[in-house]
């Protein structure tokens, strides 16, 4: 899987804005809008979803945090998917009431579900 297209479609869920999005006159996209917004005081807290419960706060901050690695400008220091996966995974055994999300495989038979 494409790691940057990850982190931009985690940059779109964290802010609730698209990947490419007319800002004034210009168009600029998701990745350089948030990096832009993030160079100001505040500027991660700014980028969230506002429509977001407030409670959700650190994990948004985490979400984000690794969709910028995953954006990163040199594909080098971007994170492997499982690094993903093992860092989005640790952000929800942080909060409590977010039950184990589970994938069928396509059969009906109960051994053949593998959690996301």
């Amino acid at each position: 899987m494409d790691v940057y297209s990850f982190g931009v479609v985690l940059l779109e869920l964290v802010t609730g804005r698209q990947a490419e999005q007319a800002e004034s006159a210009e168009s600029i996209d998701i990745v350089k809008w948030v990096r832009r917004k993030i160079n100001i005081t505040n500027g991660a807290l700014q980028v969230l979803d506002p429509k977001i419960s407030n409670s959700s706060q650190q994990e948004m901050l985490g979400a984000l945090e690794m969709a910028l690695r995953c954006t990163s400008v040199m594909p080098e220091k971007r994170p492997t998917m499982f690094e993903v996966v093992r860092a989005l995974q640790s952000l929800s055994s942080k909060t409590p009431h977010i039950p184990d999300l589970e994938l069928s495989i396509g059969t009906s038979d109960e051994h053949s579900s593998a959690p996301i």
